[in-house]
């Protein structure tokens, strides 16, 4: 499984095609990126437990930030000392959950995503673990670690619609897709990143290119 996810990685990503299944209605393909963009990435970090493939979420902590108290793929900004996309992910997830960078292995990369809330360009990285266990949250960052088994996080009956605050402006509203896990929902760049990495799930389970 993770070795075909590896491959389809590799040859055939769906970007826009996928990330629009999850896209805010402000959300537009080819949005002008400004000069003083900033960079980042996250880790879509796999590992099977009772033979079942999960991930991992985080939500973050009340911060009075852009993306406050919002659902999340562990990650940050790229460091003066990052010397990839790569190593800022694995970096991130060491310090926001206490995964430690030598277990795990790198999948790939997913297509970078422009966030404008926040101007960054945000490169998820697909990562496999044998193990994880005794995750810490890094209390600055992290208000909760959530444990995602993959095959029912995709089910059609776990995606729907909902009215929440526009990351950018919190007075506004807007009628956005969305993912539902337990009590928690997730939407904007987290759903759309998903978005893609589940087209590539479901192509590695059924087989097709």
């Amino acid at each position: 499984m993770i070795k075909q996810l590896q491959q389809n990685i590799l040859t055939n990503l769906p970007a826009w095609e996928a990330h629009k299944k999850m896209a805010p209605p402000i959300r537009k393909p080819g949005a002008q990126i400004p000069t003083s963009v900033r960079y980042g990435a996250v880790c879509i970090l796999l590992y099977y437990k009772k033979n079942e493939l999960h991930t991992l979420l985080i939500k973050r902590t009340e911060d009075g930030g852009t993306h406050s108290g919002q659902i999340a793929l562990p990650g940050g900004k790229v460091d003066a000392n990052d010397f990839s996309f790569t190593h800022c992910a694995l970096r991130e997830c060491e310090e926001e959950i206490g995964h430690k960078q030598e277990k795990i292995k790198i999948i790939g990369s997913l297509t970078p995503l422009y966030i404008p809330p926040s101007n960054y360009i945000v490169a998820p990285i697909v990562c496999f673990s044998q193990e994880v266990k005794n995750l810490v949250a890094s209390p600055n960052e992290v208000a909760e670690i959530i444990e995602v088994p993959l095959a029912y996080f995709f089910l059609n009956e776990n995606k729907g619609t909902k009215t929440v605050k526009q990351s950018n402006d919190h007075t506004q509203t807007m009628e956005t897709p969305i993912y539902t896990y337990a009590h928690h929902i997730i939407w904007g760049a987290t759903a759309m990143m998903l978005a893609e990495f589940e087209e590539i799930y479901q192509r590695t389970q059924t087989g097709t290119n």
